[in-house]
């Protein structure tokens, strides 16, 4: 292939050097020194001969002013050639040409195509891929229990990847619109529906209840799954009480088989029993009957041998008597022993059983105290307390900005953040102490046989550990703030009362900075 002619100025050595660089990269041929000399005098019309050293760096030097007006984007391969030249490094000098020459290849002509118009069109087409993608993998899969709008979407994405022209794009336009607007409507069908299935399960569980007399363990599980039911519907939520209910559901069937089987037990050791005793009863009566037949014998005798014969016969049947007597009392003895047995076992199944209520006492996100583990232990302290005139402080905490932490981070951070507080709580808390989840963001602590002053301390302490131990969010540092109301409960006071003079101290904690913890004043009067 002929090399197109160029038509250069032979008196100006830059426009030489650049030509002569040129036709390397054009007959591929290695740049070195030698061969950029011999290239060089065959542009200027002077016969080979031995490589002038002195020509090839002029040549080069002009090569190198040249590439730095022209070509500043090889501005670091320019200064590297220029560097070799200097040391008169020819390998290096190579190497650099190599690569310049490399960066100076001459491209294709194509045809002049209006960049303008063909970015449009190539950003165009990729938008319409991507519509046309998440109409198909993204929409679809939320409309699964919908086949009439799979169908509806399915179409809409075809005609999106296909519309080429300004009429076309305005019927997938419209077809988009139109599916917005049934999403939208079936959408808000599905939330219809969702809130009134909410309604009947709580009616449902409220009804349970209402039959239940001191059945604790089905009572946590039904307060379990109104909390879950009453709160935000959250897949997470739903998984965790599943698998705790689920955890539950088997243990106490566990327990619940051992505890009819030792029931069992009993009835059956306890008829036995009966047995026994009737049996010994009715031998006692067979003996009295005989002795009453062997007095008359005697009364009705003079005759000493027959006498003797009645004696004997009277030693026997008394020692016959004795023995049967001795083993229905070990007998009685044994199936005394193993009654208080199966007693015993149904007191510990009766125990355990309703030990499996803590399982369902506890907030399923947090492992802090539920709502009904907060009513237990409340009742459990409130009572101590009043007996020995005990000093009894609760604090409800609030997380600061937690509404600002969920939309910035999303839900799931905000979970993470209450499973974060509630462990710093227990690691900082004593072992007396008790942290329980109001709702949301809201939790409560319960400080017994702790005066005021001593209380707030504590809630003091634990706001320092919190931002000293930072709760890491992908590798973030995300300070957690909390502002709490701490109450000292006065003697008979109910639990809402007392909740309600922390949280009015809470309000006065967020109005004066957030991250402060304010004391309840006394209730006015003692409650009665």
């Amino acid at each position: 292939m002929a090399e197109p002619s160029v038509k250069i100025n032979l008196s100006n050595p830059t426009e030489v050097a650049r030509e002569t660089l040129r036709r390397l990269a054009m007959r591929r041929i290695s740049p070195t020194p030698d061969n950029y000399q011999t290239l060089y005098e065959e542009i200027v019309g002077v016969p080979s001969a031995p490589a002038n050293t002195a020509s090839a760096e002029t040549a080069l030097a002009g090569l190198v002013s040249d590439l730095q007006e022209h070509h500043p984007a090889l501005s670091a391969q320019v200064a590297s050639l220029n560097k070799a030249i200097g040391k008169s490094d020819w390998r290096q000098c190579s190497w650099q040409l190599s690569e310049i020459a490399v960066q100076l290849k001459p491209q294709p002509i194509r045809p002049q195509v209006d960049s303008g118009d063909r970015a449009q069109g190539e950003n165009l087409a990729q938008l319409r891929e991507l519509l046309a993608k998440t109409l198909e993998y993204g929409v679809v899969s939320q409309l699964s229990h919908n086949p009439r709008l799979v169908e509806k979407t399915q179409q809409l994405a075809v005609a999106v990847r296909e519309a080429d022209s300004a009429a076309t794009l305005r019927n997938a336009a419209s077809g988009l619109k139109s599916l917005w607007v049934s999403i939208e409507l079936q959408a808000s069908d599905a939330h219809n529906q969702q809130e009134t299935l909410k309604r009947i399960l709580l009616l449902l569980v409220e009804n349970i209840g209402e039959l239940l007399d001191d059945d604790t363990w089905l009572r946590g599980q039904l307060d379990m799954v109104q909390q879950v039911i009453a709160g935000p519907i959250r897949i997470q939520s739903l998984q965790e009480a599943e698998k705790r209910l689920k955890e539950v559901i088997y243990k106490q069937g566990m327990v619940k088989h051992g505890l009819r089987e030792a029931t069992a037990t009993l009835k059956a050791t306890m008829t036995t029993f009966v047995s026994r005793m009737s049996d010994a009863v009715a031998a006692n009566d067979e003996y009295q009957g005989k002795i009453a037949s062997h007095i008359e014998r005697i009364s009705n005798t003079e005759d000493v041998v027959e006498l003797n014969r009645i004696l004997e016969g009277l030693l026997e049947e008394t020692r016959a008597a004795q023995t049967d007597s001795l083993r229905a009392h070990e007998q009685l003895i044994q199936e005394r022993d193993a009654a208080l047995q199966a007693e015993g076992r149904i007191k510990e199944l009766e125990t355990e059983l309703a030990q499996m209520s803590t399982l369902v006492r506890e907030d399923p996100l947090t492992r802090s105290l539920n709502r009904r583990g907060l009513d237990d232990e409340f009742a459990r302290e409130a009572s101590r307390a009043d007996r020995y005139s005990a000093p009894f402080c609760i604090a409800v905490l609030d997380i600061d900005n937690f509404k600002a932490l969920n939309d910035k981070r999303g839900h799931q951070t905000g979970d993470e953040a209450l499973v974060h507080l509630v462990k710093i709580a227990k690691e900082e808390l004593r072992l007396t102490d008790h942290i329980a989840r109001m709702g949301g963001e809201e939790f409560l602590i319960i400080l017994p046989n702790t005066p005021l002053a001593e209380a707030a301390q504590i809630i003091t302490r634990l706001q320092r550990s919190l931002t000293k131990k930072y709760f890491l969010d992908n590798n973030d540092k995300v300070l957690i703030t909390f502002s709490a109301g701490v109450a000292e409960r006065i003697a008979g006071e109910p639990q809402e009362v007392a909740i309600g003079r922390a949280d009015n101290a809470i309000y006065e904690a967020k109005h004066s900075g957030k991250n402060r913890v304010c004391l309840a004043p006394a209730a006015p009067a003692e409650a009665g």
